[in-house]
């Protein structure tokens, strides 16, 4: 027979536990709260990673596979931390950002694609043909000219491919080369005309028998840029276009420097357009002056022949031979000269040559000359403050500054030049705001610091939050479990806590309240069994 408040243990169906009875069990909210106390750990540990681990940024954009390898090398013989993306990037931290780039700098990464002349120096030339030289030295041309070309501000990679034909030994049938020129753009960027200019001739002056008519430039998006005689108007127009603006500057300057005496600085403001004529005009005459002359050379002949009668003369043959007629005339005897007639052949010719005086004339006009000049001229009768002796301009002081300016600019009336002065009031400027400082969670270095902070601040949370009340349950609801599990979560004297320990320690029991619950639950749920207990409870006490 025993005595005291001992029920009977019994085993009930796993169906009829509840969820609150069995969080209500001493052992399961023990578990429970070691559970709670290694994931508030974890966290704290993850938290306190998570705070210290640096800012991850863009090493080098645009790199290829074979690069990427040879960074990461570098970066780990270097000992500078990185990361790989999916696509490739590397990323360091934003601290060892500027180290690691001059760690490359100075390990000459990363080198590109274009070798350039290196390839001369690092392959041998023994035993290759001379194609294989010709192709080579042409691709090492064209990997120098890209490297180039992409050392300028705007462009971030460029390829050039040179056509350049085989030379001949005939010098008719030598050809020109062309050139073309593909560009990788930054992004937001744009190519101005003068520099896509610069390029071309840049090309053109690299490569023998090239002109700059021959180099097409294009960019990524398929854009033409400069080619053949467009690039030649752009260049002429360019040219011409600041011949004009630094002429027109030229004026502009010196009506500033000559009215800001007399009215004070900066209260005068000018503009002058020039219109200029660049056309292009070639003449040549050739003239000649009939009244100078000189002899240059003067040729004369002269053939004069004569004899007596009794010469043979005439056309050789047997009817000259023959002696002459008896003309009843004795040769002895000598006639005088009317009865002697001698026979005379004389010819004469002459050829002069006279030197004209020649005049030949080749006129080119000097190109860039004014047709028409428009000069404007405002100034400011404002009054100044805290001035005394400041006077306003008055009309004839306009008039004496227009007579001024029209000397200053070289004023021509028989081309149409005009000049406009006005005395006005300027209105003052709008005052700019001041420049505001940047947000402090804009600042760098702040996210970074606030980062740290907060992770110390949740690790401290957790600590004394979760962690300490969690252990201090653990350490107190240990010392109170005992008694016999009876139902959905009912425990009775010691015989229940040898059960549930396995009979090998005792667990202390749950307090009043529990068991009155338990108690309310067990006769809820199995009336007769109750009944059957306080039968046994009092056929004891008898």
């Amino acid at each position: 027979m025993e005595t005291g408040n001992v029920i009977e243990s019994t085993v009930v169906p796993s169906s009829q536990l509840n969820l609150a009875g069995v969080l209500r069990i001493p052992a399961v909210r023990q578990v429970i709260s070691l559970i709670g106390v290694a994931a508030a750990v974890a966290a704290g540990f993850a938290i306190v990673l998570w705070s210290q681990t640096p800012q991850f940024t863009q090493l080098h954009g645009d790199m290829s596979p074979a690069e990427a390898a040879e960074v990461t090398e570098a970066l780990q013989s270097a000992d500078i931390d990185y990361k790989l993306n999916s696509n490739g990037t590397v990323l360091v931290a934003e601290s060892q950002l500027h180290e690691a780039r001059l760690e490359l700098a100075s390990l000459g990464l990363p080198q590109g694609s274009a070798a350039g002349m290196d390839i001369m120096q690092e392959q041998s030339s023994f035993g290759v043909s001379q194609f294989m030289e010709s192709a080579r030295y042409q691709h090492a041309l064209e990997s120098e000219l890209a490297q180039t070309i992409a050392s300028l501000g705007a462009v971030r990679e460029a390829r050039v491919h040179l056509a350049i034909p085989k030379q001949t030994a005939f010098i008719r049938d030598i050809k020109g080369a062309s050139a073309s020129v593909l560009l990788q753009l930054y992004g937001g960027r744009v190519l101005e005309s003068d520099q896509a200019s610069a390029i071309v001739h840049l090309v053109a002056s690299s490569v023998p028998n090239l002109v700059a008519s021959d180099v097409t430039l294009i960019d990524q998006h398929g854009r033409l840029l400069s080619s053949g005689a467009e690039q030649a108007a752009g260049a002429q127009a360019a040219t011409q276009f600041k011949f004009s603006r630094r002429l027109e500057e030229t004026y502009k300057k010196r009506i500033e420097d000559l009215l800001t005496p007399l009215v004070g600085a900066g209260r005068i403001r000018a503009e002058v357009v020039a219109d200029i004529d660049f056309t292009y005009t070639e003449e040549t005459s050739e003239s000649f002056d009939p009244a100078r002359t000189v002899v240059r050379s003067e040729q004369i002949s002269e053939d004069l022949t004569s004899g007596a009668a009794t010469v043979a003369a005439g056309i050789p043959g047997a009817v000259s031979n023959q002696p002459p007629e008896a003309t009843g005339i004795d040769p002895n005897v000598v006639s005088t000269e009317a009865e002697l007639v001698e026979p005379k052949n004389s010819s004469r010719s002459s050829t002069r040559n006279f030197e004209v005086d020649r005049t030949i004339r080749h006129t080119r006009p000097q190109s860039g000359a004014i047709r028409r000049l428009s000069v404007a001229v405002l100034i400011d009768d404002t009054p100044v403050e805290g001035v005394e002796t400041q006077t306003t301009p008055t009309g004839n002081d306009v008039e004496r500054y227009t007579a001024l300016v029209k000397e200053a600019v070289g004023f021509n009336e028989a081309r149409g030049d005009s000049v406009v002065v006005l005395n006005e009031a300027f209105r003052a400027a709008e005052p700019v705001e001041d420049f505001e400082p940047p947000a402090l969670w804009e600042r760098p270095g702040v996210i970074a610091g606030a980062k740290q902070v907060l992770g110390a601040v949740l690790v401290l949370a957790i600590a004394f939050g979760v962690v300490k009340p969690m252990l201090g349950g653990v350490v107190s609801g240990g010392a109170a479990i005992s008694g016999e599990y009876i139902g959905a979560g009912g425990f009775s004297g010691a015989g229940g806590a040898a059960q549930l320990a396995g009979g090998t320690a005792a667990i202390p029991g749950p307090n009043y309240d529990e068991k009155v619950a338990a108690a309310k639950n067990i006769t809820g749920n199995d009336p007769a069994r109750v009944a059957q207990v306080v039968k046994k409870w009092v056929s004891t006490d008898e």
